[in-house]
């Protein structure tokens, strides 16, 4: 697998701080709007709770701009705390080939120019349709493999996302679609959420090879979903090890199988966004050490 241009590498147990984790915002809502919560902010609690670096949204990057900073200006706020942005999110509708295909195609340009901007390690992308409307798996295929060589241009690891109520809803079908394309640069992003909430079926995270993992986004939710899933997903996910989610299994099936992939701690949902901006980045951390730790995960002890 090619390697990204991160800043500086990432150890086994450094965590990064999702875009959702620290921005104060409701997922999907407000697009084009700046987090709640003030960049320096973010980059300052992130640093202070012990994050190696944080994810970016791109409407949030761009909001940003908007407001009169430059991108020497967020580069220099990172560099002050010894921060990197490492995933930037989040491209859909590349599945398409209607007006949202060429919505996607002018986004696919904004992420760029911002990873080229920021230096980002991956791009996160997935389908967020219903399954009746994605194309031909071979079209599928040859589309995300189109993503991960313009992104291969701009040093860019791509993450494919599966959601389970979409057209690429579990491991399997990201992990088939990944293996098809077979570009170097082209993996999946495994979040816990998305699993445990549909197939959760460890045969197909093993499937998977361990270097096609780019990130794995740790989060934990309810015994029964509240609401549907949407809602559950964007307002109710809990702190890792806070919830019902084999997280512990989960980890050392990871762990057996040699995935290595930098861990992304996300957490979505109304008490997260009400908290304090160093409680939110604080919290988070801690339970998510603390189930490493219970985990044996990467020797964590």
């Amino acid at each position: 697998m090619t390697t990204a241009h991160s800043p500086h590498p990432l150890g086994p147990l450094d965590l990064i701080a999702g875009y959702y984790t620290l921005s104060g915002s409701r997922a999907g809502a407000g697009e084009g709007e700046a987090a709640r919560a003030p960049f320096e902010a973010r980059v300052a609690a992130a640093a202070h709770a012990g994050y190696a670096g944080i994810g970016l949204l791109v409407d949030d990057y761009e909001a940003l701009r908007a407001s009169g900073h430059s991108d020497a200006d967020l580069r220099a706020i990172l560099a002050a705390h010894g921060q990197s942005v490492f995933e930037i999110e989040f491209l859909y509708h590349w599945m398409c080939r209607d007006e949202r295909g060429r919505f996607a195609r002018d986004l696919e340009t904004r992420l760029l120019r911002m990873a080229d901007a920021l230096g980002v390690r991956h791009l996160n992308m997935g389908d967020v349709n219903p399954p009746e409307q994605a194309p031909p798996s071979d079209l599928i295929v040859e589309r995300f493999a189109a993503v991960c060589d313009r992104a291969a241009g701009h040093g860019l690891l791509v993450g494919l996302e599966f959601l389970p109520w979409s057209g690429i809803p579990d491991a399997a079908a990201a992990g088939a679609i990944v293996q098809a394309a077979g570009r170097p640069n082209g993996g999946v992003n495994l979040d816990a959420w998305h699993y445990f909430r549909g197939a959760a079926d460890p045969a197909a995270l093993t499937a998977i090879p361990p270097d096609r993992y780019i990130a794995v986004a740790l989060n934990d939710a309810a015994a029964r979903v509240v609401g549907d899933l949407i809602e559950d997903t964007t307002r109710r996910r809990r702190l890792p090890g806070e919830g019902s989610f084999d997280l512990v299994g989960f980890l050392r099936l990871l762990d057996r199988h040699g995935v290595t992939a930098p861990l992304v701690v996300e957490i979505l949902s109304d008490e997260q966004n009400a908290r304090p901006i160093d409680e939110a980045a604080a919290a988070p951390l801690a339970a998510t050490r603390a189930l490493l730790k219970r985990a044996g995960f990467r020797g964590a002890a």
